[in-house]
């Protein structure tokens, strides 16, 4: 099998810098989906053969070995970038968008831009930059699977924070995956403020209060500044999450944008929604 290095060397023109770029967390039903994007250039394979060569998809590594290597990643790679969408982004959007915005993101947020991308997957995000699609390109492409590594070493290490945050879900051990635990101190517990309730299983699990909603709404509408408006985002939405039902959410969504509006334009500011 040729090594991911050698497939990227041999699908790139001499002297130019090229990216992959890979995702983390899509499956999960919690927690945010985290995208990575790692450059490569001739210098660094020239210096760094020996460590890239060990670059393989995350999902092949070992948890320690993939912690090493995101470590020596992020000291030899010329540029790379991460970057994430939450719960409340991906149900906005749907999990499939937000991918592709936390990609595109990743993509921006770089030191130093490529001349080219490898994408793992069939569809690519439109970064501006030439985008080559490559199916299993965790497994193919050493600029992919670098990336891979990347956002599944830094999103593991956020869903072991997460349950710190969150105690008892067991966010550490499943990060956020939907396995027999995971369903288990759901109904325990109830749906916590990080889950996607757009997604099936958690919506059917959830316990929601109308009460809260009706409180949230009128919090909502006490707003006086754009600054209130965005701490209720961050004190009052975002804690009450797991207890509302999706289409309550879009509805204090729009109700959020509308007094944004008002609030701003008495300010001559400009705001962004939830």
């Amino acid at each position: 099998m040729v090594n991911p290095l050698d497939w990227d060397l041999g699908n790139v023109p001499p002297g130019v810098a090229w990216g992959g770029v890979d995702e983390a967390g899509r499956g999960a039903w919690a927690g945010p989906v985290v995208a990575a994007c790692a450059v490569l250039d001739g210098e660094t394979v020239h210096k760094w053969g020996h460590v890239l060569r060990g670059v393989r998809d995350s999902k092949q590594l070992k948890p320690e070995r993939r912690e090493v290597l995101a470590t020596e990643l992020k000291a030899i790679l010329p540029a790379y970038a991460i970057a994430e969408m939450d719960a409340m982004a991906i149900d906005r959007e749907n999990i499939l968008e937000a991918t592709m915005m936390a990609m595109r993101q990743s993509v921006a947020n770089l030191s130093l831009r490529p001349r080219m991308l490898f994408i793992d997957g069939n569809r690519g995000p439109r970064t501006g930059l030439p985008e080559r699609l490559v199916v299993d390109g965790d497994a193919l492409s050493c600029a992919i699977g670098a990336a891979s590594i990347l956002a599944k070493a830094h999103r593991d290490a956020l869903m072991i924070a997460m349950e710190a945050a969150h105690p008892g879900y067991g966010f550490d051990q499943h990060k956020g995956y939907g396995t027999p635990l995971h369903r288990a101190r759901i109904q325990e517990l109830g749906v916590s403020p990080i889950h996607r309730i757009s997604y099936a299983p958690i919506a059917a699990m959830q316990r929601v209060d109308e009460a809260l909603r009706d409180v949230l709404r009128h919090r909502l509408d006490a707003c006086t500044s754009v600054s209130e408006l965005r701490t209720w985002v961050d004190q009052d939405l975002r804690p009450s999450y797991g207890r509302l039902k999706l289409v309550w959410v879009e509805t204090l969504r729009r109700r959020y944008a509308d007094r944004l509006v008002q609030l701003a334009d008495a300010e001559g500011l400009v705001g962004e929604g939830p």
